[in-house]
């Protein structure tokens, strides 16, 4: 950080201060770097030059330097120019700056504002040639100069010089007997930091050349094919008991692998960890039923831990005295030991830390269930009934090592040489567990505070901070502890400037930040929980229907199936068999060691050995459990004969249109789309007028669509007022897209002023399922918007005037809640609802808990992602959906892709292009116009259909309906297919919401719907 290196051992670094204002001639500063302190020189030219370092005239000269400080290249480091003491004797702070490798530096007040930033604990790296490409991407920011621009008005006020209190408000006093004191930085530039660590991040965490380095990706898993799983999980021979993992993740940021389960039950997990945050894994294990948790001592506990883990965990043991019953779990949630982030440790390379969990399954009874429960800092767990015990040590851990010891490191001039030291540190007991213990009680109230468990974290971690400065680091043995450890000196000359990183992060805890930038650990559950259950073996045989009185048999170019297996609470398996003879009436095959509980459905799909969709069919829902007396779970699907081919040559043809008759709705067989376009719809006022439209959802199940639109004259009332005749509102419906429309009908009772959005699972249970529901827009950020339950139903029986027909509207019980009102949302058959929202780079995981809760206790959806380009970031997501194998699909206006996910929003390798497996990139028609992304459905084979709009949308040739592959290769386009929203059934029916505007059986206002079928090809299979 030289203005130029000179020849001598001793180097000399220049600071441009000229941002502190009118500093008098001989007021006495100094540099401190490296636990020393140098005076510095006010310079003119002439001393300069005469320095040699100087040898010409530059308008960005520095107004003082120092000579002969010792500056080592491999070390990053925090440099500090301090003035004359304060009134209170604290020594002024001037100027602040990070020191790495690089010469032909000359320092100003943009560099204070850079090691401001850089002090974030999600921004720290410890390595020089890191660091500076970190501070690189902190030039050329709109953000970093409004920081310059407020230390240069706040002048000598852009920090305070603070003496720390206890909670009697007496001062702290070190070993010396002076107060502890800490440079509090101005609000008005702290709150700067918070817009600018997101857009430097969003740099930072798309850079290749920081993986590994500042981030980290785990590659997520949306299903599992079953006919290629490695079957590390075999049968094993008491009672004939099989275990497998229900998801083995990984979920924000951690999975777990099942490693070697003997005939014994000797078992070993391997626990893997992408985030930079240190963790604390626990055990519960539970009784033949899967319920009944077994307790245990802590002898019985060490009796069943193996190697690495049993010395572990007897280290927490006599580190934490009695401590350890508040530590070290409950009767019957253990502690099993620790895993930290892999590699390396803000770009220092380091030992992976023990991952693999060993022990011995209790075997007096065997187990119907082992849950890990896997913890550290965050924002709520992500079960609701996730035990936050288990979050403990990770909390404390994490707090020491990523949020203190890199601040510590960088005023102590720890260098990259240093990673057997942070080896020694992240397995030193005896120093962790007292410290995580006295983290513990300091902070236990604030986390458990009910107000910090949404997701808005910033006041807890504010605290955390306070708490973390002000109690642990003053603490005498704390610090001299840690100075041998790290080598150094005086660890408490840090205490002063630790706390910068700590709230600059905590600003980052708000929901409008995290909706902004990369939160990763902050933005994760405080737990994840993992299961290891029983499994069984499923029996599935697909049987062939029979065609208008013919012998049952497959389709005669059938070549091979792929059934999947969606699991309520598991994730789905995927099975693919040959079909060697289609005149076969039925095939069976086997899906192995599928953990038991809740409920599945079998879908299958026959296809042409060119991947035409030939034949298809699905499963009643069953429960996934054993029967008394068998082992196999037994299922049939049904198979119908289907000739919809998708190729270059495909196009849809319109069938049918949803028209209004003798006060009935009925389809009329129509090749004629309506040619209405957006330029139909109306801009207000009264009388009959289509505003415009919000969307389209179908549920295969129950054969239903759900949309909704904003028009006049609906005949409805505000939900927040009494009368609506003439209001702009917006409603939604349902209609059964079998024969008969009207069999499926509901209608909204009142009306919103915001769109309400639907998410129906394109499979699910019978009428009175909790999957269906719909976004109730009245809410806000704070209170959050909330999720509410739709009782569909689709019978012809039911009066179209029954109160059954309406939805029910009511609020104070909800299903979960966002912070973010999602523009896009998708329902996964996990139990998870998926939101986004092109205004931020984010993507909401809402988990649907067992039951309703009030609307002030319903839990929050997870924040994840951030913003940038690489695989696991996003820009502008305006869409969402959710394929047959629950692959989640984001379609992002910014990055122009289709970026797949699994729910827990890890990406997945999706795609076989080599180059990026995670995404394929979208087609565009007309660089010369804006688009805007309409709708996107997947089928069942995988093929991704978008439709879009460019420009205005007045023409119907600026309406595009694009087909993408499995694989990510563009498939076809079909141009002037007009709607405002579409979805494809699974066997690639396609319904369009359209801009033509019909009026309902009781005179409401709202828009027509389409089905449009594929082009077919001749018997002879060619087109």
């Amino acid at each position: 950080m030289l203005l130029r290196e000179p020849t001598v051992r001793n180097l000399t670094v220049h600071y441009d201060l000229r941002f502190l204002g009118e500093t008098e001639q001989d007021e006495p500063l100094f540099l401190r770097a490296g636990g020393s302190s140098y005076p510095l020189v006010r310079h003119s030219i002439h001393s300069l030059s005469e320095s040699g370092f100087l040898s010409e005239p530059d308008d960005r000269h520095p107004t003082h330097y120092c000579v002969s400080v010792p500056h080592d290249s491999s070390k990053v480091q925090l440099i500090r120019v301090y003035g004359a003491p304060d009134h209170q004797a604290i020594p002024t702070l001037k100027a602040a700056a990070i020191s790495t490798s690089t010469s032909g530096k000359v320092f100003s007040s943009a560099d204070t504002a850079k090691s401001i930033l850089f002090l974030n604990p999600s921004i720290t790296v410890l390595t020089p040639d890191h660091s500076d490409t970190v501070l690189n991407h902190m030039d050329d920011s709109d953000e970093l100069r409004q920081m310059v621009y407020m230390l240069e008005q706040l002048k000598d006020g852009w920090n305070t010089p603070t003496i720390i209190k206890d909670e009697s408000g007496q001062p702290v006093l070190d070993k010396a007997g002076k107060p502890f004191y800490t440079y509090e930085l101005h609000p008005y530039l702290l709150n700067l930091t918070a817009g600018a660590a997101a857009g430097i991040k969003s740099k930072i965490y798309s850079d290749a050349t920081l993986r590994g380095v500042r981030w980290n990706v785990q590659p997520g898993i949306s299903h599992i094919k079953a006919d290629q799983e490695n079957p590390a999980v075999k049968a094993v021979n008491q009672g004939g008991y099989h275990y497998n993992l229900k998801d083995g993740g990984p979920q924000y940021g951690v999975s777990v692998a099942v490693e070697k389960l003997t005939d014994s039950f000797e078992l070993d997990l391997k626990v893997t960890n992408s985030f930079i945050r240190h963790m604390s894994v626990y055990a519960t294990f539970y009784k033949g039923d899967g319920v009944t948790p077994i307790e245990m001592n802590s002898d019985a506990l060490l009796a069943l831990l193996r190697g690495e883990n049993l010395l572990e965990v007897k280290e927490w043991m006599e580190a934490f005295g009695e401590a350890e019953q508040l530590l070290l779990g409950t009767k019957s949630l253990k502690f099993i030991g620790n895993v930290s982030s892999e590699g390396t440790f803000l770009g220092i390379p380091v030992t992976e830390a023990s991952s693999l969990f060993s022990f011995q399954l209790p075997a007096a009874d065997p187990i119907g269930k082992l849950r890990l429960s896997i913890g550290s800092l965050g924002n709520g767990n992500s079960h609701s009934d996730a035990d936050p015990s288990a979050a403990w040590i990770g909390i404390g851990a994490t707090s020491l090592m990523e949020l203190v010891i890199p601040t510590v490191s960088l005023i102590m001039t720890v260098g990259t040489e240093s990673s057997k030291m942070f080896d020694t540190l992240f397995k030193k007991v005896k120093f962790i567990a007292p410290t995580v213990y006295s983290i513990y009680t300091i902070v236990k109230d604030i986390i458990d505070d009910s107000s910090n468990t949404g997701n808005d974290v910033k006041n807890m971690i504010a605290s955390l901070a306070d708490r973390i400065v002000t109690t642990l680091l003053t603490g005498s043995e704390f610090a001299a502890e840690l100075a041998a450890i790290l080598s150094a000196e005086e660890v408490e000359e840090a205490i002063p400037v630790v706390g910068w990183g700590l709230k600059a992060l905590a600003l980052e805890g708000t929901v409008a930040q995290l909706a902004q930038t990369v939160g990763e650990v902050i933005a994760s559950p405080r737990v994840v929980d993992f299961e290891l259950t029983v499994t069984m073996d499923a029996s599935i045989s697909l049987i062939a229907a029979a065609d208008d009185g013919q012998q049952p048999e497959f389709a005669a170019t059938a070549a091979y199936y792929i059934v999947t297996a969606q699991y309520s609470d598991n994730t789905t398996r995927t099975y693919r068999g040959e079909i060697l003879d289609p005149k076969e009436a039925s095939l069976s095959f086997e899906l192995k060691d599928v953990p038991v509980g809740g409920k599945v459905i079998f879908l299958a799909a026959v296809y042409s050995k060119e991947g035409w969709l030939v034949g298809g069919g699905k499963s009643e829902q069953l429960d996934n459990l054993l029967t008394p007396g068998k082992e196999q779970l037994i299922a049939t699907v049904n198979v119908k004969q289907m000739l919809y081919p998708l190729n270059e040559q495909t196009t849809y043809q319109h069938s049918q249109l949803l028209v209004q008759q003798d006060c009935q709705y009925t389809w009329q067989h129509t090749a004629e789309a309506p040619s209405e376009t957006a330029e139909n719809l109306g801009t207000g006022g009264s009388g009959h007028v289509l505003e415009s439209l919000a969307g389209l959802t179908l549920n295969s199940n129950m054969g239903l669509l759900g949309y909704a639109w904003q028009a006049s004259g609906m005949n409805i009332p505000p939900i927040d007022g009494d009368n609506g005749d003439n209001l702009q509102l917006f409603a939604f419906k349902n209609i059964a897209y079998g024969p008969n429309p009207n069999a499926g009908v509901m209608n909204t009772p009142k009306g919103y002023n915001k769109a309400p959005l639907l998410a129906y699972p394109q499979l699910g249970a019978e009428s009175g399922a909790a999957e269906y529901f719909y976004l109730d827009p009245t809410g806000d950020s704070t209170n959050g918007y909330h999720l509410r339950r739709i009782k569909p139903i689709n019978d012809p029986s039911v009066p179209q005037n029954s109160p059954d027909r309406e939805f029910d509207l009511s609020s104070g019980e909800s299903w979960g809640r966002f912070n973010l009102l999602p523009a896009s949302m998708a329902y996964h058959s996990n139990g998870y609802v998926v939101a986004v929202n092109p205004a931020y780079p984010v993507m909401q995981i809402l988990r649907i808990p067992s039951s309703s809760q009030p609307d002030d206790q319903a839990p929050w959806a997870m924040i994840t992602l951030g913003p940038g380009t690489r695989e696991g970031l996003l820009q502008q997501p305006e869409l969402v959906a959710i394929a047959p194998n629950q692959t989640v699909y984001v379609l992002e206006k910014g990055n122009r892709r289709i970026q797949a996910f699994s729910r827990g929003g890890h990406p997945v390798a999706a795609f076989t292009d080599p180059a990026h497996p995670y995404w394929i990139n979208l087609v565009n028609h007309d660089t010369a116009q804006d688009v805007n992304y309409l709708a996107m459905s997947v089928e069942i084979q995988g093929h991704i259909y978008v439709l879009s709009q460019y420009g205005n949308g007045y023409d119907a040739d600026q309406y595009y309906l694009d087909i993408y592959t499995p694989a990510g290769s563009h498939l076809v386009t079909q141009r002037g297919l007009v709607a405002a929203s579409m979805a494809v059934d699974l066997w690639r029916n396609l319904y369009t919401l359209n801009f033509q505007q019909i009026t309902s059986p009781t005179g409401s206002t709202e828009p027509s719907v389409s089905e449009w079928t594929p082009s077919t090809p001749r018997k002879d299979g060619i087109q």
